[in-house]
């Protein structure tokens, strides 16, 4: 069993990362974002250019409830989670590469109740190959390896991800959500503490959507059905509107980014949205140079 004290430290750092005071601006490259924070952050490297992260490996932003507050003694979040088996959730968009190009993935990360009546992953422990999390897998036939496409998304308890119309205009906007897909674990700790299990799903990136128009959510499977996660018998969470406004930013550029490095790779079936266009200009033209991602 983990001892709380280490923990309590741990997510207090993490949860307060991104709330200092950003230094003056230096000048930024072609392609960088100013309006992101991490790139208001005086750079101890300025031959380093990221577009996205700037000088980090990844940012995250947390929101937590009341009680997770009272128990870790936390500020109280005004925008954050209300009292309930979800305790804590964070988003993280992290740095990966991807051949000789840095691109960028997102997760979701949490403390929930142990006891909630969802379909866990089997076991205490669970882990994904580490090889899943890497950029173009592992060296060899990675698509045999991991039999690609069909596990990770069909597993009974698979979470999922999905983005609902906060006014839907129709009958469909009302029943179904505008984006969704399953999220697998990728770590997964039963009795973290003991009544609350730690959660890591690898999110995408392009599947969170804008605050001020959508409910960003998280489902977790409560029954043995097809689709599980986005049947009305899962155990559903919203995403709390602050949270998504601190790094929705960064997960609309990561996944912007992403398409560019892959039109970068020649490959032109990755489509760019005009705004994304314009702020990358001369940046995701193919260069013959590079490999493929494979």
């Amino acid at each position: 069993m983990h001892s709380v004290r280490p923990v309590v430290g741990l997510l207090i750092a993490l949860a307060l990362a991104g709330q200092a005071r950003f230094a003056a601006a230096e000048p930024l490259l072609p392609g960088v974002n100013p309006d992101l924070p991490v790139q208001r952050q005086k750079k101890r490297h300025p031959e380093i250019s990221d577009p996205v992260l700037g000088e980090r490996a990844a940012v995250v932003e947390w929101a937590w409830s009341p009680q997770y507050a009272r128990r870790f003694g936390l500020p109280a979040q005004p925008d954050g989670l209300k009292d309930g088996p979800l305790w804590l959730v964070g988003v993280k968009v992290l740095r990966l590469q991807a051949g000789e190009r840095q691109t960028y993935h997102c997760r979701i990360a949490g403390l929930i109740d142990n006891r909630l009546p969802i379909i866990w992953p089997p076991g205490e422990q669970y882990m994904i190959h580490p090889g899943y999390q890497w950029a173009g897998g592992l060296p060899g036939d990675w698509v045999e390896a991991h039999d690609y496409g069909k596990p990770l998304v069909g597993k009974e308890y698979t979470p999922g991800q999905a983005t609902w119309f906060k006014a839907p205009k129709n009958d469909r906007q009302a029943r179904l959500p505008e984006d969704g897909m399953g999220t697998p674990y990728l770590l997964y700790y039963k009795r973290y503490l003991p009544e609350l299990a730690y959660f890591e799903l690898d999110g995408g990136c392009a599947y969170f959507n804008d605050p001020e128009l959508f409910r960003n959510q998280i489902r977790f499977p409560a029954a043995k059905e097809a689709r599980a996660s986005f049947q009305p018998s899962a155990a559903t969470f919203d995403l709390p509107d602050g949270l998504m406004r601190r790094i929705y930013p960064y997960t609309r550029e990561a996944e912007a980014w992403r398409n560019c490095v892959y039109r970068r790779n020649g490959d032109k079936t990755f489509l760019m949205p005009p705004w994304a266009v314009k702020r990358f200009k001369g940046l995701c033209e193919p260069d013959s140079a590079v490999q493929p991602v494979r």
